[in-house]
């Protein structure tokens, strides 16, 4: 049986950088867990899809790369494009192992986490291994919503090339379903959103609620250019059944109806749904509960980090949101642990926007 202090399960962004972190705050005796290889979940992106936030090298400035998870490196830098793609983004998750000489055992899934008396015992298809505090860094693309039978999800596309039908459906009308429908028109099929809402042209400023600027400019060019898309808004979709045409989509409590050769579920994830984050935290529908700290509230020292972190109006579901609670956590441990941090590290990442102490300054309002 391996014994760890921290064990960290998932090797995304938010596990590599959480574990950069706490080696930096002096919890040195860490080990990450990944059920398949590093940054595996953006390998599996579409191979069309970009981040739709900007990469740029500013760190001289006290403002990193805005997808990076430490304040020294940038994408940006390393791959000279500013919206990267997720095979270029998995390159730079690798490096930076390499770089910080992360421990990670690959291919080790979970199946079970009890407790015992000095923490956790986690029980792997490798064997078990004990931690005293534990992190759930598993992120959202393992876990697709996709409250239809019929018609792919977004993260089930490898290429929108493949799909061959001309009268495409798309499901969703917020960052993924969007992007669908601008690669699908480009490549001259008859698209149809179908929303009950959507962030597209959106007054709010949160970028977590809003469609992105990147995503947006996009749209509206595909619209100004004549591409055939209808946007169907404050429509639900209640039921999906195949027809002789393809399939028949039933709305607003079958009110209305519309056919179509193929569909595309493009509604979002329910991380929430994890059995791992069933068993360690109270959800809420498709919400965890956690404290102030990111902690369970049913587990002391397990605690939740990365994409799937919401505190009210604070939704951590961009890199550089849920990147600024590393050295956060990193501390909090280190107090518990009674090691002494020293002023310099926390400066450093207080000085580089790492470190959000307080949810109350998360409320976002531009004044235009």
């Amino acid at each position: 049986m391996v014994q760890k202090t921290a064990i960290i399960i998932g090797a995304g962004p938010a596990g590599i950088g959480l574990n950069i972190a706490l080696n930096q705050f002096g919890i040195r005796d860490t080990l990450i867990l990944e059920k398949s290889d590093i940054g595996s979940s953006f390998e599996k992106w579409p191979s069309s899809t970009r981040f739709i936030t900007p990469s740029f090298t500013t760190n001289g400035f006290g403002m990193p790369d805005i997808n990076a998870i430490t304040p020294d490196t940038s994408p940006g830098f390393t791959f000279k494009e500013e919206h990267l793609n997720g095979q270029s983004y998995q390159k730079y998750l690798k490096a930076i192992t390499d770089i910080y000489k992360i421990k990670i055992h690959t291919k080790t899934l979970v199946t079970n986490v009890n407790t015992h008396t000095n923490g956790y015992v986690i029980t792997t298809n490798k064997g078990n291994f004990t931690c005293k505090y534990l992190f759930i860094a598993t992120g959202d693309f393992s876990f697709p919503h996709k409250p239809f039978e019929f018609g792919q999800h977004y993260t089930e596309i490898n290429d929108f090339k493949n799909i061959k039908s001309q009268d495409v459906t798309i499901i969703g009308a917020n960052e993924s379903g969007i992007d669908a429908a601008i690669n699908l028109a480009k490549l001259g099929k008859k698209v149809t959103i179908i929303s009950k809402s959507t962030g597209f042209n959106g007054n709010v400023a949160d970028p977590s609620i809003s469609l992105s600027p990147y995503t947006n400019e996009r749209f509206k060019q595909v619209l100004n250019d004549g591409y055939p898309i209808r946007l169907l808004i404050n429509r639900t979709v209640t039921n999906v059944e195949k027809c002789i045409e393809g399939y028949r989509l039933s709305i607003n409590e079958q009110t209305d109806e519309h056919i179509t050769e193929e569909i595309i579920q493009a509604t979002g994830f329910r991380p929430a749904m994890n059995p791992l984050i069933q068993s360690l935290f109270e959800t809420n529908q498709h919400i965890v509960k956690l404290t102030n700290d990111d902690e369970s509230t049913i587990f002391k020292n397990t605690f939740l980090v990365g994409s799937t972190v919401e505190h009210d109006t604070a939704i951590l579901c961009y890199i550089y949101k849920f990147r600024a609670r590393f050295a956060v956590l990193a501390n909090l441990v280190a107090h518990r642990e009674d090691i002494v941090v020293s002023e310099e590290i926390i400066d450093y990442y207080k000085q580089n926007q790492m470190y959000l102490d307080d949810y109350n300054c998360c409320e976002v309002n531009c004044s235009c």
